[in-house]
């Protein structure tokens, strides 16, 4: 595993924030800050985002997991909860299958249980090409703010363009290489069905990654108190709704301290 940039605050039960595709761990700021006060809160850099390096081969997110789980024990944490935005939601499960003593409880922020449909494993073939073919700027200058509620997506252009601008460092092989372990990941409902007490899901009204449809497809098999669907907000609860998703994290969360 290469070096992991991070950072952290706070004390007590460690609460690890994954961040999602082309994000860096800079999108939990806010919420880190607040949660700190109660907790130990740790905020990776994924390896090929924001300052950690890119490994030299391919992988997959089980991979990827691996790779925190073992970075996580040397920072001497014995046990944790573990969310995950978008990307970071399916490593977060891979954590889960393959670590679940390591887990309290696990947090899909924005997430899908659900392997890829041949519909979109074809669009993230495309996606490869299209960043083999034009880099990385054209795809963030279209992507991240499509991943915002269009009605209220004015509200928060700085952080649009605060991402993009983050994201345009991004090495492209780094989207490529994720692009395809995201592609290739498997299905996770039986994790939902197995810690249907401990998994916590926030989805957003109008996202259009994980269509509300889906996401009350995976509420079928939680604790209906662990599912919240934040209204007006689409892909990026964590900006569009920050107090009320600052919330139900902290509810959960206190839950198994």
């Amino acid at each position: 595993m290469h070096q992991i940039h991070y950072y952290e605050s706070g004390n007590g039960l460690p609460v690890v924030f994954i961040h999602g595709f082309c994000e860096s761990n800079k999108i939990w700021n806010d919420l880190s800050s607040s949660l700190s006060k109660e907790f130990r809160v740790i905020c990776p850099d994924l390896s090929g985002f924001g300052a950690s390096p890119l490994p030299d081969e391919n992988f997959s997110l089980e991979q990827i997991g691996d790779g925190l789980v073992s970075w996580l024990k040397n920072l001497g944490v014995v046990q944790c909860i573990v969310i995950g935005h978008s990307l970071g939601g399916y490593i977060t499960l891979e954590i889960l299958r393959k670590y679940p003593e390591f887990v309290k409880a696990v947090g899909l922020f924005n997430s899908s249980a659900f392997e890829d449909s041949a519909e979109k494993k074809e669009n993230r073939n495309k996606l490869i090409s299209f960043i083999e073919k034009n880099g990385v700027r054209l795809f963030l200058k279209t992507f991240v703010p499509s991943l915002f509620y269009p009605k209220t997506s004015e509200i928060h252009q700085k952080t649009i363009d605060q991402i993009i601008v983050d994201g345009l460092s991004i090495n492209p092989e780094s989207v490529i290489n994720y692009t395809a372990a995201m592609r290739d990941r498997v299905d996770s409902i039986d994790l939902l069905k197995k810690y249907s007490d401990k998994i916590l899901l926030i989805s957003g009204e109008y996202d259009q990654n994980v269509p509300l449809n889906k996401s009350k497809e995976m509420a079928q098999y939680l604790e209906k108190e662990n599912v919240h669907v934040i209204l007006n907000s689409a892909h990026m609860s964590l900006f569009e709704q920050s107090n009320t998703c600052y919330n139900v994290v902290k509810d959960f969360v206190k839950k198994f301290e």
